[in-house]
């Protein structure tokens, strides 16, 4: 069997066990066992491929058809443009996160020398930082063993140098940090149960659960933000739904912040908060 009959049969499998790209994930499954990219495996034309390739292959279009996400099947996912280590020890990063280190970084001084990644989860946001601001110092922090492993890895990975911590949110934390980010859980308790079979079935339960509505733990870190942050200094948040809204009329409130702003991710749907400390 050539390349391009076994990414159509595993995409007409993928297809009917309900994964939404079907060909581009067989495609990238193939890419992953050959270890090339997409060119590469098209390259190879009406050339038989080896029976030991095409069994690495059918194991994982299994795999993916019993719905466990693709980036544990491959071991890696992508975000802005850096590929990070993934394992079931923390949330698959996603593209909408993506947008809230945009805002972040928009909302940041020019040259922060402090910065702060609650939740860092696989540790995206803390080795993007770590590399997109190599003067700065950045610390991270979580109550996952698994995910902080995780991040340490993929900071070693990318060769930066990140300081990372467990621990619950801000406790312990005294520092005045020019700049908070965190994606925490905010998921509501009742909806966990709705979410695509990769979310409910493979993502930690801790960083999905939001608590009652999906604030608990943003609540927590928007009262106690204000202690570690210096004047001027920038929180992002992510969140969905109504949730910005709501966030927003809690920073408001909150006397301690200026310049709320809230907004939407690339398919237009609302994502992310910011305030700038007083």
């Amino acid at each position: 069997m050539n390349a391009a009959r076994a990414v159509s049969l595993a995409a007409g499998r993928l297809r009917a066990a309900g994964c939404q790209s079907p060909r581009r994930e067989a495609e990238h499954l193939l890419c992953a066992v050959l270890g090339t990219g997409r060119a590469g495996m098209y390259s190879l034309g009406s050339g038989e491929l080896p029976a030991g390739i095409l069994d690495l292959f059918e194991d994982m279009v299994a795999r993916r058809a019993s719905r466990e996400p693709l980036q544990h099947i491959t071991g890696s996912a992508e975000f802005h443009g850096l590929e990070f280590r993934v394992t079931r020890g923390a949330l698959v990063p996603r593209p909408e996160t993506e947008v809230l280190l945009d805002r972040f970084v928009a909302a940041l001084r020019p040259d922060p020398g402090l910065l702060l990644d609650v939740g860092t989860g696989s540790g995206v946001l803390a080795v993007s930082l770590a590399l997109r601001y190599p003067g700065a110092t950045v610390v991270a922090t979580d109550v996952s063993s698994e995910a902080l492993a995780l991040a340490s890895e993929n900071a070693r990975l990318h060769s930066v140098r990140v300081l990372f911590s467990k621990t619950d949110l801000l406790d312990g934390l005294d520092a005045r940090f020019d700049g908070v980010v965190a994606n925490l859980p905010y998921i509501p308790q009742k909806d966990i149960a709705k979410t695509q079979p990769e979310v409910r079935l493979h993502d930690p339960l801790v960083a999905l659960d939001g608590g009652p509505d999906g604030l608990s733990l943003i609540r927590r870190l928007v009262a106690d933000a204000p202690r570690c942050l210096a004047p001027g200094g920038v929180l992002a948040l992510e969140a969905a739904g109504r949730q910005p809204w709501v966030i927003a009329r809690l920073l408001e409130r909150a006397g301690a912040w200026k310049e709320a702003e809230r907004g939407c991710d690339l398919a237009g749907k609302p994502r992310w908060v910011t305030a700038r400390r007083k």
